[in-house]
């Protein structure tokens, strides 16, 4: 194909950013190459693909081309950044990897250029799953912009589009132009640069930037046509943070969140992101979040311990990752091998803090086996079953190392999604187990028919925080200053209802994401003089903002086993993850009785004498005024708070897996 050259260089930049897109780019780079118009250059921006993008790129007949790899992801605001500083051309516009362009593309977006000289920005209409619909509906549309978007019509598209849903509507994404529909002016004076990892990562990275465009004077065009089409597929960016789009399965399984984003795009150990996804309930500074952890300044960037054990982690780490880093501690070297897809609530790497050698490559066996690790310690949540199962396996077949396989949450869960028999072999054939409550212990032995060695089980809560939390900054009790009652729920707000707690002058103060919230029993009491809504707290903040309050929430839930663990339910053999939290801030705990039922939450309660049990909001207000003025169950919380740290129990763990070497 013979390009025409102007005596400056091509008259538009393609920029074509792409990762782990193998499969995508032969479509787009035929697309491009049937261009009418020609005189344009291509530059790719392969953000660290692990595939064979390079040979797909550089096996194409491409005139001018310009190929830049990145030795490993930097995110895609980084790839466009990247793209912009190397294009010649006079307007740039964008070809991601996975969409395409129909023949006449670039010559409508710079006829609409050229004839419009006050134009920053070009748009063409574009499709998506049904083709014909959008076309035979408004050709003359794009997802949301209308014709005549200038500055003083921002609202077009910072408010909602009125008219029917459809394909007339925003981008399954929720993006307002899609990349590939744009082209614009390599103006300077208008440039801005796009966000990057460490800035930010967001699934409305373009809509922000059209935004900000807008807000600062550009003026849009549209080209009044619709020439091209953006792909939907399950690994797109923007579901990959935010679950935007996604639907039936992968909506159940929730293959979406930061560990997902991690895990895909192969961040580096310690990489610490501002996770910044359009549900902002879910953000997370990790910067700020891991701040004051003392045990990743301590180990460095890479550094191992010459001795010790060296243990394998396999699976994910639920709620709070950085409590492995006591084994550290201990002089032992921690290597992990993760869940492919996550929970979006879950911990898995690669790690946002030092102190884990992750084991990279395809061939996670072949990784073992170079490991060398002296004990697998598999753990913790139902989502990793089908992973840790496939690691026990290949263990006992060809490896025969000692295998520990720690369960959290939730054997009901696991049965639900199938996955009995694996738990089954789990529990049953590993070399040693950890079950998180005696309670849970006892229940799988109900469940199996037998009981378990004592030399080989361990009781151990799976989700203990750090010892770092538990810092000595202590603050005021509200009660002390208003005279009125204050409690404090942290988490999921698994609570019974709360209109009383106003009539007794007990106060509530929720510190969750609001997904936690949606579905509560409580939910149709509305915030005011006595329920509290608050943002979520950094584990740096626990002791300081939470010691405020005079006792703390767990599952307000009723048991009905009768004392008899084949009729629990997982909230009677839970130990939720809040109680570490409750724990470093010196809180006491607020239950039902329960009265004749086993739950563990109560009993670990009574034994630490942190609990505060009722049975009415009557008996609450009492328990909770005597709290305040005598302070016991606080003073009781603040002594055992050591034995709620996963520290703790470092050198009982590790004395566990030596013992079954």
């Amino acid at each position: 194909m013979a390009l025409t050259h102007t005596p400056h260089g091509p008259q538009v930049s393609v920029i074509m950013p792409t990762y782990r897109h193998e499969h995508f780019i032969p479509r787009a780079l035929s697309s491009l190459l049937a261009q009418s118009f020609t005189d344009w250059e291509l530059v790719v921006v392969d953000d660290g693909s692990p595939d064979g993008t390079r040979d797909v790129v550089t096996g194409f007949e491409v005139p001018r081309l310009r190929y830049i790899r990145h030795p490993h992801n930097l995110g895609l605001g980084a790839a466009l950044n990247r793209g912009t500083a190397e294009a010649a051309g006079r307007y740039l516009a964008y070809l991601p990897s996975d969409d395409f362009l129909d023949a006449d593309h670039l010559s409508a977006c710079v006829a609409a250029l050229d004839a419009n000289p006050d134009a920053y920005l070009a748009y063409s209409g574009v499709r998506w799953h049904d083709k014909t619909a959008l076309n035979a509906r408004n050709p003359t549309r794009s997802a949301t912009l209308r014709p005549d978007v200038t500055p003083g019509s921002e609202s077009a598209i910072l408010d909602d589009v009125p008219g029917q849903p459809g394909p007339d509507w925003p981008l399954p994404s929720g993006n307002l132009l899609a990349l590939v529909q744009v082209m614009h002016r390599r103006d300077a004076a208008r440039h801005m640069p796009w966000p990057e990892r460490r800035e930010s990562v967001s699934d409305t990275l373009e809509a922000d930037r059209w935004r900000a465009l807008l807000r600062a004077g550009a003026s849009f065009v549209h080209t009044g046509q619709v020439t091209c089409e953006w792909s939907d597929h399950p690994k797109q960016r923007h579901k990959l943070i935010s679950g935007r789009g996604l639907r039936g399965e992968n909506w159940a399984g929730q293959t979406f969140g930061l560990p997902l984003y991690r895990k895909f795009y192969g961040l580096r150990s310690g990489e610490k992101i501002n996770w910044r996804p359009s549900d902002v309930s879910l953000a997370v500074d990790e910067a700020r979040h891991f701040a004051g952890l003392a045990a990743e300044a301590q180990v460095g960037h890479g550094s191992e311990p010459s001795n010790g054990l060296r243990i394998l982690l396999v699976g994910s780490l639920g709620f709070n990752p950085e409590r492995i880093l006591a084994l550290r501690e201990q002089g032992h070297t921690l290597l992990g091998l993760w869940t492919p897809e996550p929970d979006f609530w879950d911990s898995a790497g690669p790690l946002p803090f030092h102190g884990v050698r992750e084991l990279e490559g395809d061939d996670w066996r072949q990784q073992i086996r170079r490991a060398a690790p002296d004990v697998i310690y598999a753990l913790l949540n139902w989502q990793a079953l089908p992973f840790i199962h496939e690691v026990f396996q290949y263990n006992q077949r060809r490896l025969g190392i000692p295998f520990v396989f720690h369960f959290k949450e939730s054997p009901m869960m696991a049965q639900r999604a199938g996955l009995w028999d694996e738990l089954h072999t789990l529990v049953s054939d590993s070399w040693g187990r950890i079950f998180s409550s005696v309670e849970l212990r006892e229940w799988f032995e109900l469940q199996f028919g037998g009981t378990f060695d004592s030399h080989t089980t361990l009781v151990l809560d799976g989700d203990l925080p750090k010892s770092d939390w538990m810092t000595d900054d202590w603050a005021p009790k509200l009660s002390d200053s208003d005279g009125e009652m204050h409690t404090v729920c942290v988490g999921r707000t698994i609570l019974g209802p709360v209109e009383a707690l106003e009539q007794h002058n007990i106060h509530l103060h929720i510190y969750s994401h609001p997904y936690m919230r949606r579905g509560a029993r409580w939910a149709g009491a509305r915030p005011g003089s006595h329920i509290h809504l608050h943002d979520p707290v950094r584990p740096g903040d626990w002791v300081a903002e939470l010691s405020r309050y005079d006792a703390a929430w767990g599952h307000i839930l009723p048991s009905q086993n009768h004392g008899d663990l084949r009729g629990a339910v997982w909230n009677d053999l839970n130990l939720p993850a809040r109680l570490g939290t409750y724990a470093a801030a010196g809180l006491p705990w607020i239950h039902l009785r329960n009265g004749g039922h086993r739950v563990a939450a109560n009993n670990l309660a009574d034994r630490l004498g942190v609990g505060l049990t009722y049975d009415t909001e009557e008996e609450l207000a009492v328990r909770l005024g005597t709290e305040v003025s005598s302070r016991s169950h606080t003073r009781a919380a603040v002594r055992n708070r050591p034995e709620l740290s996963f520290d703790h129990h470092a050198v009982a763990l590790t004395n566990f897996f030596r013992g079954l070497r």
